[in-house]
């Protein structure tokens, strides 16, 4: 097995130096030729990982946060090479979805053990997305966090900036063309997953596969802190499926737009501003997860039906 591994030496709150060195030590004793690239600067890491697919290796495992990971897929998406993780950043959703231990020892077994599955991408305006793209609150909570404040202070660091900008809220007109419609709603936020887990913790899309060729649509609607609050409190105790202020939809493609300006996240990291195209990529990542089956994340397309749009 040829593998890079890219050890982000910025991501998480802790030196993990000494137990990336013994992970290597490990995976070199299961057979693994290991080449390892470690740097303090994310911008680095998808020209790494195209000379790394250029040069024919089988694996490109990322011991980082989710947003090392979202820049490596940007190069590895319909390769052949696989994707692993060893999570040692903030948050670690996709390794969460995909039932990885949240230790590097542990992790490093799947990586040993474990199988490769294929699984589908989202794509924001020609961005790769491995599990979110959220439009409005959420992503004006992550462009408000300052990157040395978030290795500082971790979740801590979500948690003030989501206060903050919450007094600040008022939602806006969106505008969103799927399957052939177009509506106009006030909304807070609008998610597009390819996963079940928001933010490492919530199941706000427990509908959703990773290898479907869907993606799992809910618009927020309201305007202000109270209808935040409800919907926040909603989806923590798994009501809003029920909430008619939720709007819930599946679906390849959709368009988001609105008249200011709202910015966008892509898997926790700040990408942009609406407008903004999403669709689907079926099939187009490799990754390595644990043996055995996995009935809540994927293999249920054959078997799932559709569901389209509602207003």
């Amino acid at each position: 097995m040829k593998a890079l591994l890219i050890h982000n030496l910025s991501s998480g709150q802790h030196d993990r130096r000494d137990e990336i060195a013994s992970a290597i030590s490990r995976l070199t004793s299961a057979g693994w030729d290991v080449d390892l690239f470690a740097t303090h600067e994310i911008h680095e890491v998808e020209p790494r990982v195209r000379q790394a697919v250029a040069e024919g290796v089988d694996t490109v495992v990322i011991a980082g946060g989710d947003g090392t990971l979202n820049a490596a897929v940007q190069a590895l998406a319909r390769q052949r090479a696989a994707l692993g993780v060893i999570p040692v950043g903030t948050t670690n959703v996709w390794a969460r979805e995909m039932r990885v231990p949240l230790d590097v020892r542990g992790a490093t077994q799947v990586l040993v053990d474990g199988e490769t599955a294929r699984v589908d991408l989202g794509e924001a305006n020609g961005r790769y997305f491995l599990f979110v793209a959220g439009i409005g609150f959420d992503a004006s909570v992550t462009r408000c966090v300052d990157p040395k404040t978030k290795r500082r202070l971790g979740m801590i660091a979500y948690i003030i900036a989501a206060a903050t900008e919450a007094l600040k809220l008022r939602g806006e007109e969106v505008v969103i063309a799927c399957n052939g419609e177009t509506t106009r709603q006030r909304a807070l936020m609008v998610v597009a997953t390819n996963t079940r887990i928001y933010g490492g913790v919530l199941a706000m899309a427990p509908e959703a596969y990773a290898d479907d060729g869907l993606l799992d649509v809910w618009v927020f609607r309201g305007r202000g802190l109270l209808a935040a609050l409800r919907h926040t409190f909603n989806v923590i105790l798994g009501l809003h499926r029920r909430d008619p202020e939720a709007r819930y939809f599946q679906t390849s493609a959709v368009t988001v737009d609105s008249k200011s300006r709202l910015p966008v996240q892509l898997d926790g990291d700040y990408f942009g501003t609406t407008p903004v195209n999403i669709r689907v990529a079926p099939g187009a990542l490799r990754v390595l997860v644990p043996s055995g089956h996995h009935p809540q994340l994927l293999g249920r397309s054959a078997r799932r039906p559709r569901q389209t749009a509602e207003n």
